[in-house]
């Protein structure tokens, strides 16, 4: 599937004001630009343009996928780019099945909890192609193909400074430029990352049985395994293993680790087949001093990096656009957009479901990462209590639905 997107108005003058300035083209970024866009904030929108994936026969996915919660989904449709998305591409996920490393094991369900669905599969390609289409129709967004160099905040506006030599003046700077946030240094937030020694191993597969919209979970001594369902009989792989098994993971040709995942998933759902190839991302735990500043604000991965074992990562950073945009709107008519002030409600709002989503995924990957026999004891019984306690079953999945 190959799109070409109207691309969004291109900036050529080498000085100019703007509300607001978003560095970064991702998921994250996309949405911010198009949200402020959306109000009738004039925004300029800093990066390289989404590469535009096409899928072939061999790897019919992208490699990367996420799983949206429903808040996230409802972004999408407040932001008018969730109609826009291939249908054909997507998979809710009806059941999750999570298991332990002795016996014990834990089951959500949509049906039994009245929801239509747990979590939505799509890729980011797909995501990105919509939201850029998206951004190509909102007159008041300039695309500027540049990337950020340096940031000078002031009383009343920001400069920023682009690698191509073009400066512009701008009320609110939003840094949706990931982990290794240029935006974030720029602005001298410090930030402190703690290495998980681990690598998350994503790779998708054809199956052999169907899936039924059923995502697996895995809590094993050789890390955290999880199987999600995509559209047909297809699953994609999020493997957290410790560095050096992730290593000869990666090193394995395609029937070798196809073998390893089934074997390793108990032959649910069926045998695999690897589609495409293999891809290693490194685990971090990632924290900064304070997600705002004058005339800042960090959203997505530049202002938090979770572990992947809850698949909320994304999630997040989408719900900090949502509650951005919230603060923005319901604005005083006469405070602007980069107002610490305002700000400083943005972080307040979100350093509850932040903090909470990190505190809950470190603890599960420091229970799980132990091999202590007593604590392993306590983990599976504790799945097991969990497994038997309905209302904190449903609190659970209607948390994680946000």
């Amino acid at each position: 599937m190959l799109f070409v997107a109207s691309r969004p108005a291109p900036v050529a003058a080498q000085i100019g004001s703007f509300d607001v300035a978003v560095v970064g083209t991702g998921v994250v970024g996309l949405a911010a630009a198009l949200g402020c866009a959306q109000q009738g904030l004039r925004v300029a929108l800093i990066g390289a343009a989404p590469r535009q994936r096409v899928p072939t026969v061999e790897a019919p996915f992208d490699p990367r996928i996420y799983a949206l919660a429903e808040a996230s989904v409802r972004l999408l449709e407040d932001l008018r780019v969730w109609p826009q998305i291939d249908r054909g591409r997507i998979q809710p996920v009806l059941r999750m099945q999570i298991e332990g490393d002795a016996g014990g094991s834990l089951s959500f369900d949509a049906y039994a909890a009245a929801v239509d669905r747990l979590a939505t599969i799509v890729e980011e390609g797909e995501l990105l192609r919509a939201l850029w289409m998206a951004c190509g129709f909102a007159s008041a967004l300039s695309h500027l193909d540049d990337s950020f160099e340096a940031l000078d905040p002031g009383a009343d506006a920001a400069r920023v400074r682009l690698a191509g030599g073009r400066a512009l003046e701008v009320r609110l700077v939003l840094g949706a430029d990931g982990r290794g946030s240029a935006v974030r240094a720029a602005a001298g937030v410090n930030a402190v990352e703690t290495p998980y020694e681990q690598t998350a191993i994503v790779a998708n597969f054809a199956c052999t049985q169907p899936h039924r919209g059923v995502a697996h979970q895995w809590f094993t001594e050789e890390g955290v395994v999880a199987l999600l369902p995509l559209p047909g009989q297809h699953v994609s792989l999020v493997w957290s293993a410790p560095q050096q098994l992730a290593a000869g993971l990666l090193a394995l040709g395609p029937g070798e680790l196809a073998a390893r995942v089934t074997a390793r998933a108990q032959g649910r759902p069926g045998g695999l087949t690897c589609l495409g190839k293999a891809y290693g991302f490194a685990l971090c735990d990632l924290r900064v001093e304070s997600v705002v500043a004058e005339r800042l604000a960090l959203l997505g991965d530049a202002a938090h990096v979770v572990h992947p074992l809850a698949g909320q990562g994304l999630n997040l950073g989408l719900q900090d656009v949502a509650q951005l945009l919230r603060v923005l709107a319901a604005r005083e008519a006469w405070r602007d957009p980069g107002d610490l002030v305002l700000l400083r409600r943005h972080e307040r709002a979100r350093a509850e479901p932040v903090g909470l989503m990190r505190l809950t995924v470190s603890s599960l990957a420091r229970l799980f990462g132990t091999q202590d026999p007593a604590v392993r004891w306590v983990r599976n019984r504790g799945l097991d209590w969990v497994q038997a306690t309905p209302l904190l079953k449903n609190l659970l999945i209607r948390r994680a639905m946000g």
